[in-house]
């Protein structure tokens, strides 16, 4: 057993237990949201790899359900729980929230890919160490985006009808099917457009620039433009608002700690550069979050009338 992928698996666990527990408190909506997300991620690693047969993971992953480690799937659903969880705190509409969603899980997997291959967590196939980004084909990071949008649409349309109907609330363990649905249907554009644009072996680069740079533009109007709601999300929210930061750091820091002592820091100095910026903007996104957070927890408590003292309205 390599005591490396035991430290993976049980530390993800770990993670995924706190989150699952503390949705749980929460109500029976945040916990079924996390499970959905969790089943999601072990179906898109199983589906993509049975489907394109573009990738494949290492032999030494001790829980798997066929070729999908189970760890994988509890990742993808404390990534996704935990974009949907900031997405909300910052005050996002629900018709822009997905596109947020996919920015900030993209974030993630533009860090830690090319590391993850180099230390032999799972292999691309028919593509060389220095083609796409460092060995990551293009389409991988496209799919991310729609993989994200598809799961977050999905689960935030399911919320407000169970919001009239509690006992919709059950169907978002069906989610993952029409998401992965979405997924390959989402994918169509790319693989019919990418053999025109760009043949190389991992190519596309630019059509995944283009598609990004959309994804950023909605992404940013729905942040910082004035079509803004009330953050909120305390109530519904899959993970804790700590949880869904300190795992995106948790994250980063194990990739980056493994990128130095495998040696490849020093070779590919760009790939430790683009990870350090994005583990540094996880800074400012968190003082934005805790600060829109803060905000409207501080104007909730200011609109309350003090104990004992009745609404003004009451007397109108």
């Amino acid at each position: 057993m390599n005591p490396l992928y035991l430290l993976i698996e049980a530390s993800a666990s770990i993670f995924f237990i706190g989150a699952a527990l503390a949705a749980l408190r929460r109500g029976r909506l945040p916990f079924l949201e996390l499970i959905s997300a969790a089943a999601f991620g072990i179906l898109l690693e199983e589906g993509d790899q049975l489907v394109f047969e573009t990738y494949h993971y290492s032999a030494d992953w001790f829980l798997t359900i066929d070729r999908a480690p189970v760890v994988i799937g509890l990742t993808w659903a404390l990534i996704i729980a935990g974009a949907m969880r900031l997405t909300d705190a910052l005050g996002v509409r629900r018709r822009y929230a997905p596109f947020v969603d996919a920015v900030l899980a993209i974030s993630l997997d533009l860090a830690f890919d090319a590391i993850a291959i180099r230390m032999g967590l799972w292999t691309w196939r028919g593509i060389g160490p220095s083609e796409g980004w460092f060995g990551v084909p293009a389409g991988n990071f496209y799919s991310w985006l729609i993989v994200t949008l598809a799961f977050g649409s999905l689960t935030r349309w399911l919320r407000d009808a169970a919001a009239r109907r509690p006992a919709l609330e059950w169907l978002q363990l069906v989610v993952p099917l029409p998401a992965f649905g979405l997924l390959l249907a989402g994918i169509v554009p790319f693989a019919i457009l990418q053999p025109i644009v760009d043949r190389r072996p991992g190519g596309g680069m630019l059509l995944f620039v283009i598609v990004f740079a959309g994804f950023l533009a909605v992404a940013g109007w729905a942040v910082w433009g004035r079509d803004r709601a009330r953050p909120n999300g305390d109530r519904l929210a899959i993970l804790d608002l700590g949880l869904a930061l300190g795992t995106r750091v948790a994250i980063h820091g194990f990739f980056i700690t493994a990128l130095v002592l495998i040696g490849a820091a020093w070779q590919l100095p760009v790939l430790l550069i683009a990870a350090v910026v994005l583990l540094a903007a996880e800074w400012p996104l968190g003082r934005l979050v805790h600060a829109r957070h803060n905000a409207a927890h501080a104007s909730t408590q200011r609109a309350m009338p003090d104990a004992g003292q009745a609404p003004a309205q009451s007397y109108r």
